[in-house]
């Protein structure tokens, strides 16, 4: 607190504190949940001074299930071994089903980014005639691929 009436030779000080607790911005979403499978009624722990201490002693991990596109269900289980763990990058690490949603995303990133600078795509999207004839060639690679597949 600042001292409101500064005495003979005083100099008001004021202490420049901030809120302690900070808004999530609007593209943020909080997830709380529990993540320890002990009950969260048991004995308090004594010794653990540091944030890493409380993730080694109470190892929290969650179990998820994923859904793919065939709508078959992927079971894994997260563990979360210190803060990192908890960011987007933390738990693609250690979920194979996330890293290759990862990595097609990435190659979609890639394609589009090609696509979006050829002037040669853009001027055969821009003529009706050679958007159609492009969509035809898509489609019937689509047929092949599926065939493909299928044999």
């Amino acid at each position: 607190m600042a001292i409101e009436k500064p005495q003979l030779g005083g100099v008001v000080i004021d202490e420049g504190t901030s809120e302690a607790i900070k808004l999530l911005h609007d593209n943020k979403t909080a997830i709380i949940n529990k993540f320890t499978t002990d009950s969260i009624s048991q004995e308090p722990v004594e010794g653990i001074q540091k944030l890493q201490d409380a993730f080694d002693h109470f190892q929290p991990s969650v179990d998820i299930s994923h859904t793919t596109e065939d709508g078959q269900d992927v079971n894994e289980t997260l563990h979360f071994s210190n803060v990192s763990a908890f960011t987007v990058k933390g738990m693609i690490e250690q979920s194979s089903f996330l890293q290759d949603l990862k990595s097609k995303e990435d190659d979609f990133q890639t394609i589009v980014k090609r696509l979006s600078t050829n002037k040669v795509f853009q001027k055969l999207l821009a003529d009706p005639a050679g958007k159609a004839a492009f969509v035809e060639a898509l489609e019937a690679l689509i047929t092949e691929l599926d065939a493909a597949d299928e044999a």
